[in-house]
């Protein structure tokens, strides 16, 4: 049986204080980036655990915030999966 498939944004470590400033929630996410890289990977290991393969996208602050800017999105949470679907999808599209 194929497992489900996830995506799920990732920040370098390079990005992260940009990530945080652009973010409306960024004063809510950890100000360590070690503590946000265990956070992450706690993450992905409960999408396995649950059955999802996850798909790491690597998110740049400034294409977040132009793509949520062009499409109407807040740079929350919402605008975030947003964004990342959208690049899982024009990555498959274009493997086809």
């Amino acid at each position: 049986m194929a497992r489900a498939t996830g995506v799920i944004g990732f920040i370098s470590r390079e990005d992260y204080a940009e990530y945080r400033s652009v973010c409306v929630d960024g004063d809510s996410m950890p100000g360590d980036y070690k503590v946000f890289l265990k956070n992450y990977n706690e993450q992905v290991s409960a999408m396995r655990a649950s059955g999802v393969s996850p798909t790491q996208m690597n998110i740049k602050p400034s294409e977040l915030v132009a793509w949520c800017r062009a499409n109407k999105h807040e740079i929350d949470s919402d605008g975030r999966a947003a964004y990342t679907n959208f690049k899982f999808a024009a990555l498959n599209f274009a493997r086809r």
